[in-house]
């Protein structure tokens, strides 16, 4: 079977595009969705900082619950930071948090309204190849053509030595009050030598909380998720009863370098290897495509915006008449962002009883407008160098001089 558009995975990436593909300017255009599962439950709470200068967000109403304040600590020391304005709630700055139920819905309810994406669940796909008409084999041997493709499948871990983000988190009721609603627990640190170790609480109300332990560690270290979990919640709920009605677990991998990782798989392709990252006609969606910020574990708003960038530009070349010779846009991070992230990731993991020290110290000494732009991803260079000047100098330059000096390297050869 032929489509104008493939898109192979139907998360948060593949359903953004989906749904940007299912307005009216693109009914010409015929589109597939192939997604694994076989329906959709909660099963992510993703979670962003709004501000004023935050690029228009389409599933805003989606947003369960947003904060205005958000605390940092370690060791009985913390640090407050607040996104309120003396002004108007318009200039204030909001750490909201999204359910993925609520955007599965509403991505599922715009696909079955509209004339030109069909979705089918329970499809897994077995091998993407690139050319002049890529083509998806699924599992059960379906071939499907395609004039592009867009893989949103987290590329494979290819081996334990890698950094990855791992997490357990589960929502809990109580039967009396006992959070404060008004302040998320963004990092609760508790020091390891194993990884960066931390604890995170969002608030819903008084009696409802969503609470996490999550590690930034070598992939070959296993936490003991559930006894350290269970501990933090008796200690956060004073010995209160408490009810479980959901969990999330991942582990995420976080890439050190900007550089093409090929996937293993379609290595033996030949000529038709596709890059993890940008084919011909095949390209990258969401953390496949990078937009899984290393240093901070933050991905919403760069995974919306990177599908929205990528309808703007099939539209204008539609428009245009260049459809044939259209080439997607793919995901750039920054390159100084890149670059900062892993200096810094790689300073972590060279002393991890450090590393959450550095973190409290950027939050003690950076106001709350540079911190926030500097975790979303959209600091200016100012608030680069801000957050920059509050590290410890020596490990960051000497860390600093041997990335750029490794890059070099490759460039090289």
């Amino acid at each position: 079977m032929s489509f104008d558009i493939v898109i192979v995975g139907g998360g948060l990436s593949g359903l953004a595009l989906a749904c940007e593909l299912a307005k009216p300017e693109f009914s010409s255009l015929q589109v597939l969705v192939l997604e694994q599962r076989a329906c959709y439950v909660r099963d992510r709470t993703w979670s962003f900082w709004q501000t004023p200068n935050t690029a228009p967000n389409p599933y805003i109403s989606l947003v369960r619950q947003r904060w205005q304040r958000w605390r940092v600590q370690q060791h009985g020391q913390h640090h407050v930071h607040e996104g309120t304005s003396p002004r108007n709630d318009l200039e204030a700055i909001h750490y909201c948090s999204l359910d993925s139920d609520a955007f599965y819905t509403a991505a599922q309810a715009t696909l079955a309204g509209s004339s030109n994406v069909q979705m089918r669940l329970g499809v897994g796909v077995k091998h993407v190849l690139d050319g002049a008409e890529p083509t998806v084999e699924t599992v059960d041997g379906e071939v499907f053509v395609a004039k592009w493709v867009f893989d949103a499948r987290p590329k494979k871990r290819h081996s334990d030595n890698g950094l990855v983000q791992q997490f357990l988190g589960v929502e809990i009721h109580t039967a009396h009050d006992v959070f404060d609603s008004s302040t998320v627990e963004l990092m609760d640190f508790h020091p390891s030598e194993q990884g960066l170790h931390f604890f995170y609480v969002l608030p819903y109300s008084p009696k409802v909380a969503l609470l996490e332990t999550t590690w930034i560690s070598p992939a070959s270290f296993q936490p003991d998720f559930e006894s350290e979990l269970a501990q933090f919640i008796e200690t956060a709920v004073g010995g209160a009863d408490y009810k479980v009605v959901y969990r999330e677990q991942a582990s995420l991998t976080l890439d050190l370098d900007s550089d093409l990782v090929l996937d293993s798989a379609l290595c033996k392709q030949a000529d038709r290897v596709v890059s993890a990252v940008h084919g011909k006609r095949v390209v990258a969606l969401g953390r496949r495509a990078g937009t899984l910020r290393a240093s901070t574990g933050y991905a919403f708003l760069e995974t919306l915006g990177h599908s929205q960038r990528v309808a703007q530009s099939l539209s204008v070349a539609m428009q245009t008449g260049n459809l044939d010779q259209w080439v997607a846009p793919s995901f750039v991070r920054a390159p100084l962002d890149q670059w900062m992230d892993d200096v810094f990731l790689r300073v972590l993991s060279r002393n991890w009883l450090k590393s959450s020290g550095y973190f409290m110290h950027m939050f003690e000494r950076t106001d709350t407008a540079t911190m926030t732009a500097f975790l979303s991803g959209r600091s200016t260079l100012r608030q680069r160098l801000l957050v920059a000047m509050t590290l410890s100098p020596l490990p960051f330059i000497r860390q600093a001089v041997l990335t750029s000096f490794a890059r070099l390297q490759r460039k090289l050869h």
